[in-house]
């Protein structure tokens, strides 16, 4: 029986430190994502301003 609560106890603690993990993964590639998404909509304004007097009739908004 002890046995049993020793794989217990170990199976337990990986399934923790698993989740962990693939938790601080995901954060990480969240925060990379809103990076990425940030540059790239600061890049089309900038792109899009060179426009502006060709598209003045049309509202053009970009949020991230």
């Amino acid at each position: 029986m002890a046995a049993l609560d020793s794989l217990r106890d170990v199976t337990v603690d990986l399934l923790v430190r698993a989740t962990r993990g693939i938790c601080d993964g995901s954060l990480l590639n969240a925060d990379s994502g809103r990076a990425d998404t940030s540059a790239r909509i600061d890049d089309w304004a900038g792109v899009l301003s060179l426009y502006a007097a060709e598209n003045e009739s049309r509202s053009v908004r970009a949020t991230a």
